[in-house]
């Protein structure tokens, strides 16, 4: 799902429902042990403040976030890190992991440079995992 350039949708139930990335997404919380991934990743650092110089929401309440164009490698290596890899991440390698999220349609790529926003199902979920302090 892409908008034009420089339209957002304005609320979260603007954007679109795809309830077979909501049931995959319910299954995978349940899943005891499991990872984390890129997504839940994400919206960690979309919710500290220490890191908005690097990603931050555009408009939060459409699950819109950007990267910043000087700091996106960083986020990138902390990413490589937290899954434990022994090669360094680069921003390059991570985006396309995001490219992958649209074809499951948890997150898509919005038309502005380094913007990508998460689908509602996944935006609603990460809240309430974030809430229940997960």
């Amino acid at each position: 799902h892409k908008h034009a350039a420089g339209a957002f949708p304005k609320t979260l139930f603007q954007i679109p429902v795809n309830a077979s990335s909501y049931m995959a997404l319910t299954a995978l919380s349940m899943a005891a042990g499991r990872k984390v991934r890129l997504f839940h990743f994400l919206f960690e650092m979309l919710e500290d403040p220490n890191m908005a110089h690097c990603v931050s929401w555009v408009p939060a309440a459409a699950g819109v976030f950007r990267f910043s164009s000087r700091n996106k490698d960083q986020v990138a290596a902390l990413w490589g890190q937290r899954k434990g890899n022994k090669r360094p991440m680069t921003y390059q390698k991570m985006s396309r992991a995001l490219r992958n999220y649209a074809r499951s349609g948890e997150i898509f790529k919005v038309k502005k440079k380094l913007t990508y926003q998460f689908s509602r199902d996944t935006l609603m979920l990460l809240q309430k995992f974030h809430r229940a302090d997960f």
